[in-house]
Formats: C-alpha cells, structure tokens, sequence
C-alpha cells in the first residue's frame, strides 16, 4: 500500500505568494509531481498541495489537479473557532446507519471519513460498494455506505453538513 505525506495548509497563496488573510476560505489541490518521490521510492508517485485564495482558483488553474478541496484559514482569535462535537458526529452516524436510508449515504460517507481522520473510528478495509469500519476498543466491524459523489452532490453535501453541524 503506498503511503503519501501531505502537507499541511500554507500561509501563503501558490499562486500570487501572498499571505491569508483569517477566517477565509481557500481551495487546496493535489497535483502529481514529476520530481517527488512517493513513499514507495518510485519518482513521480508523490503529489505536491498548493493552496489558492478561492478567487484564485480558477477552473483552468485546477484543470490537472488530482484532487481538489476547501477549507478555511483559522480565525484571529482560536477562541472563535467553531469545533466540530465528534461524540455528537459519531452518535448522528450511529443513527444514519440505523436508519438505512440510500438518501443520506453520502452523509454517512463523508461522516465515517471525518471520524477516521480525527481517529475516533478505524478503517478495517473497503470494496466498491462501503467502508468496513470499526470503532476503536470494539471487535465488531460494520459497514458505511460508500456512494459515488459527484461535484453537485459535494456542494449540496457542505451546504447540509454546514447546517447540521454549525461549523
């Protein structure tokens, strides 16, 4: 399994080398490199972040990035920063699995992911079709609907979590 190291958000555009302004919204994207090395030694296997101001990042400008996201900067004051309650997000994925409902498989999708990354839930595996995930200190495994996203399903996908989670 090849293993990427990923940088974390830069203080300044890629693009223009200005400085971020707090509490903005910045796109970051994942663009193969010739001249990095992948964890596997293989030359060209790494990917280089750049991170562009949102009104930067143009759709030609993005046209041959591996991956493309948005975050946000940190506000001036950490004690302004809106965290998200993960025992909340874990108990609200717990409910969404119940519920089995295909409509909601994107939210529990991208639930389960944000879990793994903050490690309060573990990926045992994958197919094509769910996660297999576990939560740690627990034996039993269980699944997570893994739905195709396209682009409007992940802005509609933000648009809902943003509202269900006020962050």
């Amino acid at each position: 399994m090849a293993v990427w190291k990923v940088q974390r958000l830069a203080r300044v555009s890629a693009l223009t080398g200005e400085a971020f302004p707090p509490d903005t919204e910045i796109v970051t994207a994942l663009f193969g490199e010739e001249e990095e090395v992948g964890e596997d030694r293989v030359k060209g296997s790494g990917f280089v972040r750049k991170d562009f101001l949102a009104a930067e990042a143009t759709d030609e400008l993005l046209a041959d990035a591996y991956c493309v996201w948005r975050t946000r900067t940190a506000p001036p004051n950490p004690e302004d920063e809106r965290r998200l309650d993960l025992d909340m997000a874990r108990a609200f994925l717990e409910r969404l699995l119940e519920e089995k409902n295909p409509e909601r498989d994107a939210v529990c999708m991208t639930l389960a992911l944000l879990l793994i990354r903050k490690r309060r839930l573990n990926l045992e595996g994958q197919d094509e079709t769910a996660l297999r995930c576990r939560w740690p200190r627990e034996k039993a495994t269980f699944k997570v609907p893994a739905p195709v996203v396209t682009e409007a399903d992940a802005e509609q996908l933000q648009q809902e979590l943003t509202r269900l989670f006020d962050v």
